[in-house]
């Protein structure tokens, strides 16, 4: 062995080292294990006797930046009672495995927050294998516990995997903030199928989702004692839509880009969070504007009616909100009319359960970042494997 050369622990008890090169490429390291009171797995027997040994080659962890190869003895023996020869058990790299546990965890950890082939060509081994070893890490972490806590407030929200084109569901448990699956599809039974699997559903109270009916249906049929929280930024979603189209009925000319063109965020940001030379601004295009000020006090308003803390005067400032649209307000508020006819108790089931979807949004941008990290996934059940990798609570 040259004289400028250190020794570190291969880490590995089960075996004993027996010698190591190291070239400019790779280390090589000879093993033998160590255990010697092997059992005949016919009869049980300990009577045995070396009938051959080979030398296997097998991958592990890189050490120094350069890949390791264990060179393992393996030794068959013959039972001296039944005859039978076999060959001793492979406790670091499992039966028929070219590569060592530990080598394939890490890879599988690695390749959760990598793309594959990156992983791949970094470490100098197959896609399938990374593949597989995404896979075993997954079902390592993903186990479901025997008894799963069961959720008391649900959120649902979908997502696009090819955008216009295929949706699917996100569940997550709010009050602990932990993604609990991923549906394929967004329609009712897809749904429903999912809450037919949850651990004791009569313990959900709530879920809260956007104003989507099949959500709603799959609800009712599964959970019936659960109520239906339309989402808060949802809602307001549709009313800020109001205020920018009032905006834009008031541009002189398409194309324009004038202060109408330019004040859209100026308009859609919470006053509060307004600094105060932009509420100067605002004051003024609002003076010029009357019919913008009336959509804009609208607005304001319909946000200060969700920091309300009693269901019941919610109920009734929301009435006069809507007197004051139907009576005054132009053609975009009117047409919020309808969906507050049709979705008013889950809106309103808001003030008895006050929780919205902004977990599970955050964890729609992470999606969108693991597709474009992959540049999209064609096999979708590894895709909805990774959003749960990524999603899980850490421990």
């Amino acid at each position: 062995m040259p004289d400028d050369c250190i020794t570190i622990a291969l880490g590995l008890p089960e075996v004993r080292v027996i010698q190591e090169e190291e070239t400019e490429e790779e280390i090589r390291v000879e093993v033998e294990y160590r255990e010697q009171d092997i059992v005949c797995p016919r009869c049980e027997q300990r009577i045995l006797k070396v009938h051959s040994t080979k030398l296997q080659r097998k991958r592990d962890r890189r050490l120094w930046d350069k890949p390791v190869f264990l060179i393992i003895r393996k030794r068959r023996y013959r039972c001296l009672n039944c005859k039978k020869v076999f060959t001793e058990p492979d406790l670091v790299c499992g039966a028929r495995r070219r590569t060592s546990r530990r080598f394939r965890c890490y890879l599988g950890q690695k390749a959760v927050q990598q793309p594959v082939r990156h992983v791949a060509k970094e470490e100098g081994v197959g896609e399938a294998l990374v593949r597989c070893c995404v896979t075993e890490e997954a079902k390592r972490l993903l186990e479901v516990p025997d008894k799963p806590t069961p959720a008391r407030i649900l959120g649902l929200d979908e997502f696009a995997i090819r955008k216009g084109q295929v949706y699917d569901t996100a569940v997550a448990d709010l009050e602990h903030k932990q993604v609990m699956g991923v549906v394929s599809g967004h329609r009712q039974e897809e749904v429903a199928a999912f809450f037919d699997a949850l651990p004791e559903p009569e313990k959900v109270e709530a879920v809260v989702m956007d104003m989507h009916e099949p959500f709603r249906q799959a609800v009712e049929l599964c959970l019936p004692q659960a109520k239906v929280v339309a989402d808060k930024f949802h809602v307001l979603m549709h009313v800020h839509r109001a205020l920018d189209q009032v905006r834009a009925s008031l541009q002189p000319q398409k194309g324009k880009k004038g202060e109408l063109f330019r004040s859209r965020y100026l308009l859609l940001t919470a006053v509060e969070r307004l600094t105060q030379e932009r509420r100067v601004q605002l004051t003024g295009l609002l003076e010029r504007y009357p019919a913008l000020r009336w959509a804009w006090a609208q607005k304001e308003a319909f946000r200060a009616w969700y920091r309300l803390t009693r269901r019941a005067e919610a109920e009734t400032k929301l009435t006069l909100w809507e007197q004051s649209v139907r009576e005054q307000g132009p053609a975009p508020f009117r047409a919020l009319l309808p969906m507050l006819r049709i979705w008013r108790q889950e809106i309103l089931n808001y003030f008895d359960h006050p929780y919205t979807n902004g977990f599970l949004e955050g964890k729609n941008n992470r999606i969108k970042v693991i597709k474009r990290v992959a540049y999209g996934y064609r096999n979708q059940t590894n895709f909805r494997q990774r959003i749960l990798l990524t999603n899980r609570k850490e421990a």
